[in-house]
């Protein structure tokens, strides 16, 4: 296997997108016409995104190693099951699917060293939601980080009312972490049956043992879920905390973000009693047919990450830490300045002093550089996909220009065609797998 830089097309064409208000009169239209138009809505979406900074700290691109193997002609078959048991499929003709979902779940067994895996979820959501499911029991509390998912607090909330109590987990917004202290006072209080960490924030390892072993000592029959959709990536090339080392009992994660493979969920869990009883909450309860197309296409991701892994994700948390210290020299606040800024591939920009934070990432797309608002002042952002793109620490300080120049209300065109210039100097997938000949 050899590292692989695969260059995209990108063009300078200007852009023509159809307003969200256009009303179609598709009676009278012509269906060459309404395929035209799909297709160049299709086309004016790449286009301009490849003229754009994604620092969108929930997103990336898979390589085209992984995207040749997302297999259409997979998606048209039924490969359901329940439990955990793989070869126990509801359809025949399962024979070689079934193998080919093995393979995967060996590949991220010994990727993330667990013992049990299910790849069956759609989404980290779905992953979190039967989770909670299969863990809970009625009238149970969950601890919850509100920047994080908040799995309980979804289903108590819903329309079935589900009958669990959802608390919100202490947190320190100067440090971006767990207010230690604070939880284990509630672990005491509460007994919860589940304490969900994890976070959309996610800058710094959090502390998984203490609080597994504060758990322990109040309700021995709790478990300790650790929601890793931001850092699964950083995790796999061991540059991030291993949370099934620490004692967590699950990992929940997407599967998209800083793994860079197709979307979907994942859990990974070392206890068979755990994995039997997540089990039947992803299928049937919550799904039937888990899209099978994309299962080679994991399997392909978790290759990359065990030959490259370590490479990839210390690359991420190097950027990100050069990027943090480049906005910090020309005068832009962040959280965790006075910890390194990030140990993860995200930064959080307080950006209070240049308008309220949706304000501020509009003015920013402005200029082809796109982020999220968090809240009235945060601004999140994420250098995992511009890493995978070619990014270095010596690129830090022209994406801080950019970034800067637009806070400060430069003008837009001249930004943008900055942004633009620098976007064509990253435009390779790293990191990647290319077969031997």
């Amino acid at each position: 296997m050899a590292l692989n830089f695969c260059r995209y097309n990108r063009t300078d064409d200007s852009l023509h997108i159809t307003p969200h208000s256009a009303k179609w009169d598709f009676p009278t239209m012509k269906i060459e016409d309404k395929h035209q138009h799909l297709s160049a809505l299709l086309d004016s979406h790449r286009s301009y995104r490849q003229n754009c900074l994604n620092l969108i700290a929930s997103e990336n691109v898979p390589s085209p190693f992984v995207e040749s193997y997302l297999v259409e002609e997979l998606d048209q078959r039924y490969g359901n099951y329940t439990g955990i048991d793989l070869t126990e499929r509801f359809y025949q003709g399962n024979k070689f699917i079934a193998e080919i979902e093995s393979y995967a779940h060996q590949l991220a067994k010994d990727l993330f060293g667990a013992n049990f895996v299910d790849l069956r979820p759609l989404s980290g959501n779905i992953a979190g939601i039967a989770t909670t499911f299969a863990l809970c029991r009625p009238g149970d509390t969950v601890l919850e980080v509100d920047n994080g998912h908040r799995y309980a607090n979804k289903l108590a909330s819903s329309g079935l009312k589900v009958d669990l109590s959802s608390v919100s987990i202490p947190w320190d917004d100067a440090r971006s972490n767990i207010d230690l202290p604070a939880t284990i006072e509630l672990i005491k209080e509460h007994r919860p049956r589940v304490v969900n960490i994890g976070s959309g924030i996610f800058l710094f390892p959090q502390p998984i043992s203490e609080l597994k072993q504060a758990m322990m000592e109040v309700n021995p029959d709790s478990y300790l879920v650790y929601d890793a959709a931001h850092v699964l990536g950083l995790i796999a090339g061991g540059k991030f905390q291993s949370p099934l080392k620490e004692n967590a009992d699950v990992i929940i994660s997407s599967t998209h973000k800083t793994l860079a493979g197709p979307q979907g969920g994942i859990v990974l869990t070392n206890d068979r009693s755990i994995a039997e009883r997540i089990g039947p909450a992803i299928a049937p309860l919550l799904e039937s047919n888990h899209h099978l197309g994309r299962l080679p296409a994991l399997a392909a991701t978790f290759m990359e990450w065990q030959e490259f892994g370590h490479q990839h994700a210390t690359s991420i948390v190097k950027n990100a830490k050069a990027l943090g210290q480049s906005l910090a020299d020309r005068g832009v606040p962040l959280v965790g300045s006075n910890l390194g800024y990030t140990e993860s591939h995200t930064l959080i920009l307080i950006v209070g002093k240049f308008g309220l934070a949706k304000v501020v990432a509009d003015q920013l797309e402005a200029c082809h550089i796109i982020t999220g608002a968090v809240g009235a002042d945060w601004l999140r952002i994420g250098v995992q996909e511009v890493t995978r793109g070619g990014m270095d620490e010596a690129d830090a300080p022209f994406v801080a220009d950019c970034i800067v120049d637009a806070l400060k209300g430069d003008n837009p065109e001249t930004v943008k065609q900055r942004v633009i210039d620098l976007v064509k100097r990253i435009d390779q997938i790293r990191f990647t797998i290319t077969p031997e000949s």
